[in-house]
């Protein structure tokens, strides 16, 4: 028997940390996101049976996987070879690294992060078109992307399909820190890194050094100053008007908010390291 998944911010199922749903955030002109459409998760590789058939029962049909290769051969995803689930390797950063990737000497950890975001967005552009276009020409229920840790390269997809949907930044900035809590408790599960202290495995230590809202909002603001926004980068990158209005359509919700909608906060940043999934939680 399946243990059926309800539509919520965070799927909680064996073998993976951090699938999350896009749906039920609040847009900037009342309206608010889709449930089970878009998915954001870490690596299927561990994904047990139930798990399987529990997001398949979900509506999954799409995977989408942003990893490396390398990645794809020495963990593959779950679905790779599945007769029910479409699976797509599209390498989001591609086997060697642009140029400056992963080399920022920036001190300050959320800016260091965004470094690496930049170069991607601004020197992978049409890796990142044609992950957009995918997501774009899917007519299936539900379609998941995903990376490793769920945060980095997804971290990215998601931010681009949340503003083309019209969700503040705010709340683009929210949903990729929830990836924090979920990458601590994969760490606790796996057993402490080499070298690791105590310290190391807090919830606050896990925000600010594996997906601090600062990193996010620092980059969207140079998605803002070199393009206009999101949907101006999506433009500039080859997206088409069809394209664009064929995501939006698929995440947004038909009818405006109502009484059942979940109400959400844009935090000040320095708030945002004491978020968890609870924060911004969908139904129950």
């Amino acid at each position: 028997m399946i243990d059926r998944l309800a539509p919520r911010r965070r799927l909680e199922v064996e073998g993976a940390y951090n699938i999350r749903d896009l749906g039920g955030y609040e847009t900037s002109n009342g309206r608010r996101t889709r449930w089970q459409t878009f998915l954001r998760a870490d690596s299927l590789h561990r994904l047990t049976p139930a798990a399987q058939a529990a997001l398949i029962e979900y509506g999954l049909r799409t995977v989408i996987d942003l990893r490396r290769t390398r990645e794809t051969e020495q963990t593959p995803d779950v679905f790779a070879d599945s007769s029910e689930v479409t699976y797509l390797h599209r390498n989001m950063i591609g086997d060697t690294n642009p140029d400056g990737y992963g080399e920022s000497d920036e001190v300050w950890r959320p800016k260091r992060i965004a470094d690496s975001y930049v170069i991607l967005l601004d020197h992978r552009q049409d890796r990142i078109r044609r992950i957009l276009a995918t997501l774009a020409a899917s007519d299936v229920p539900t379609a998941l992307f995903h990376c490793a840790g769920g945060t980095d390269r997804t971290g990215i997809i998601a931010a681009l399909l949340l503003g083309i949907a019209g969700v503040p930044e705010g709340t683009i900035a929210e949903d990729y820190a929830l990836s924090a809590k979920a990458l601590l408790e994969r760490q606790l599960a796996d057993g402490p890194r080499e070298g690791a202290s105590p310290d190391d495995m807090t919830t606050k230590r896990s925000q600010q050094e594996l997906a601090p809202a600062e990193a996010m909002l620092i980059t969207l603001r140079h998605l803002a100053d070199r393009y206009g926004g999101i949907e101006g980068y999506v433009r500039a990158i080859g997206l088409t008007t069809d394209q664009i209005e064929s995501i939006r359509a698929a995440m947004l919700v038909v009818s405006p908010l109502n009484s059942d909608s979940i109400e959400l906060h844009c935090y000040p940043s320095d708030r945002v390291e004491s978020l968890d999934e609870h924060s911004i939680i969908g139904p129950l």
